[in-house]
């Protein structure tokens, strides 16, 4: 009896034990999940509190290298602390004497903000900012930029960085005083189907898919091949020798997407940075936007992040030279279409479309057979050997324009002094001469400046003939036309006695019928580019239309 009651109460005992140490164990466990999620929030504060310091002392960590000479301005080192009581004060000294130093948030001006926060004062932004990217039309994102604390995003200069108004004024002008300084004009490059031309998978059939990757493969193989050879004799920039040229068609499977470069883009490039300095603005988004500019920009060494995607644009729906550092009066654009720069058509140069792939005409409801794969030619193609292009290299066309503003706005007095305060308004260029229809003048109008040396064509009135659709909203924005305008030629709309030349692509169209009559010059459009690149009148007769 003892015994059993020996036995109960030791496994009475043994199961209190066990209940405890259970219950310890428990307790503990718990307490382990409480430290846990304490460190846990402690890690999360001290993470959120590093953001918040490394929002303060961004700017002063941003590699600006790249980044353009007026925009440093932008993005210059401004170093903001917490003193502890939520005031964020400069960190380069005694809070005390800091703060006499700084204005408090009420009198900020808020110059810039990265991510949201004053790199001033360290206040939060309450006003709305002028980012585009949707909603609202594009007026009225202008109208919001009118108040006194206006803002505007530059994230492509910087991601997260927004700029008042005045001080991307100050930026914009700097840049434009130190750009001129260099003797160059600004440059705004459009992508689809100006400088390229992009088509998805699945909008190719199969047969054209097998080409296009037959190409790919093959031009792949000879780039490498070239790349090797080159290697091998010591050649490429740094050497002196030839840049190894890249293949223009590309397949990017990450985009699912073929992408083919116009022709001479890498040469136009070249020689455009020489006086220029470029820009990309794309409707496109900003990741395709940058994969195309290095597929354009291989190397790095034309845009340095000056490029511009539809996001990071104040419109929504159309293009605007406000987020471009320079100045009006010496930036050109190349683009397309006219109607997507309603501020700026002054600065443009309107390029053919360029149409590789059949869906990329057809979707502009271009004529049947417009596009490099249908008819088999691209453009500085001829059908036989020795046989002249059957169309137009346009890029060479828009750097004869480049070339003829850039002379005109007269950088330098002719002894290679330059004067950036003289310089002419590069919109000014291509308006002496304005498009004379019939009865106006008789198809003249004198020039602006008549004493200038480099007005070669005075005096020549040039009818065109099939240069520009018929249904052109802006003929005068041509390249072609630029140059002869730009050159000191009147542009004629109309057949008249005072036509001297008549510019066509083809030689039996109406008007070059007409001009053989009267023993007028028919030419075409390489006399004009070949008179703006050697700035000199050429003869006619070596540039008859055939």
């Amino acid at each position: 009896m003892s015994n059993d009651k020996s036995n109960g109460s030791a496994t009475s005992s043994s199961s209190e034990d066990s209940l405890a140490k259970e219950m310890t164990e428990s307790l503990l466990e718990r307490k382990k999940e409480g430290k846990e999620e304490e460190e846990e929030e402690s890690e999360k504060k001290k993470k959120e509190e590093e953001a918040r310091t490394t929002v303060q002392t961004t700017t002063g960590k941003i590699e600006t290298s790249n980044i353009p000479f007026g925009a440093r301005r932008l993005v210059k080192r401004r170093k903001v602390v917490n003193d502890g009581a939520g005031t964020f004060v400069r960190g380069d000294g005694d809070a005390a004497k800091n703060n006499e130093k700084t204005n408090s948030a009420e009198e900020c001006e808020h110059p810039a903000f990265m991510f949201g926060i004053c790199v001033h004062c360290g206040q939060r932004a309450t006003t709305v900012k002028n980012d585009g990217g949707g909603g609202g039309g594009d007026e009225e994102k202008k109208e919001e930029r009118g108040g006194a604390n206006a803002e505007t995003a530059v994230r492509y200069l910087h991601e997260g960085l927004t700029v008042s108004d005045k001080l991307l004024r100050e930026a914009k002008n700097e840049e434009r005083m130190a750009t001129l300084n260099q003797g160059k004009l600004f440059l705004v490059l459009d992508l689809d189907h100006t400088l390229l031309n992009s088509c998805r998978f699945d909008e190719l059939n199969d047969e054209e898919r097998e080409s296009l990757d037959r190409k790919v493969e093959k031009r792949e193989e000879e780039d490498e091949l070239r790349s090797k050879l080159l290697g091998l004799v010591g050649g490429g920039d740094a050497g002196g020798g030839r840049r190894p040229r890249f293949p223009d068609l590309y397949c990017l499977s990450h985009f699912s997407t073929y992408t083919k470069l116009r022709p001479y883009v890498f040469e136009f490039l070249e020689q455009a940075s020489k006086i220029c300095r470029m820009h990309v603005y794309t409707m496109g988004d900003k990741n395709y936007a940058h994969e195309m500019a290095s597929l354009i920009d291989p190397e790095g060494k034309y845009f340095h992040g000056r490029i511009i995607g539809n996001s990071d644009s104040t419109c929504s729906k159309t293009k605007d030279l406000d987020i471009v550092l320079g100045g009006d009066d010496c930036t050109m654009i190349v683009d397309d279409t006219s109607r997507v720069w309603p501020r700026h058509a002054r600065n443009l140069i309107r390029v053919d479309r360029y149409h590789f792939f059949r869906k990329s005409a057809t979707s502009f409801r271009e004529m049947e057979k417009s596009s490099v794969m249908e008819r088999g030619l691209d453009e500085g193609e001829a059908e036989e050997e020795g046989a002249p292009a059957k169309h137009r290299e346009v890029l060479k066309d828009v750097l004869a324009v480049l070339t003829v503003a850039h002379r005109m706005m007269a950088f330098s007095d002719g002894s290679g002094h330059r004067e950036k305060k003289d310089h002419k308004d590069v919109r000014q260029v291509f308006e002496r001469n304005g498009m004379a229809s019939e009865g106006e003048n008789g198809g003249n109008v004198e020039s602006v400046d008549p004493a200038s040396s480099s007005l070669l064509l005075k005096g020549c009135v040039i009818l065109p003939s099939g240069i520009t659709p018929s249904n052109d909203e802006r003929p005068d924005r041509h390249p072609l036309l630029l140059v002869a305008v730009g050159l000191g030629a009147t542009i004629a709309t109309a057949m008249n006695d005072n036509v001297t030349h008549v510019l066509a692509r083809a030689d039996n169209t109406e008007k070059v019928k007409w001009g053989r009559k009267r023993g007028l010059f028919i030419v075409n459009g390489n006399w004009l580019r070949e008179c703006a690149m050697q700035n000199a009148k050429l003869d006619e007769h070596n540039f008859a239309t055939l």
